[in-house]
């Protein structure tokens, strides 16, 4: 179940940026000048496997966050959400060093909400968090009937 769990996480965290408009900011997350998506957190800690997951959620969350955004995003903005992403993949790191994965799944609407949350009003920020919930659960629908 541990593997159809980590690639259905994967693949909504891919889906999640592209299907609320990704696409339309690449250039912006590609630019560190303008989108500083970076790990700030501690790293090194886990197996190569786990660490993967980690900079894909994070990268997502970061594209998503770009896709928000907007091409600029000022100084407090840009530090509101790194600080989100921090505390995203410190959570993420601490269940994965806990063991438990099973988690993660649930938690991700969560680190969408507080992310999103920097940039948009609380109601669009619950929107985006239930629609990642939605993901999810099609996701490891789609993966426990293979």
């Amino acid at each position: 179940m541990v593997g159809n769990e980590r690639e259905a996480l994967l693949a909504v965290a891919e889906r999640l940026s592209v299907e609320l408009g990704y696409a339309e900011a690449a250039a912006i997350s590609a630019n560190p000048s303008a989108w500083d998506g970076e790990s700030k957190a501690m790293g090194g800690i886990l197996d190569s496997e786990d660490e993967a997951l980690i900079a894909t959620i994070r990268l997502s969350l970061s594209r998503l966050a770009a896709a928000l955004g907007g091409e600029v995003l000022d100084a407090s903005s840009r530090t509101a959400v790194n600080a989100a992403l921090d505390g995203a993949e410190l959570v993420m790191r601490g269940e994965l060093l806990i063991g438990n994965f099973a988690r993660l799944p649930a938690l991700l609407p969560s680190f969408v909400f507080l992310v999103t949350l920097t940039l948009v009003d609380q109601e669009r920020a619950l929107e985006l968090s239930r629609k990642t919930a939605q993901l999810i659960e099609g996701a490891l629908q789609d993966r426990e009937g293979h």
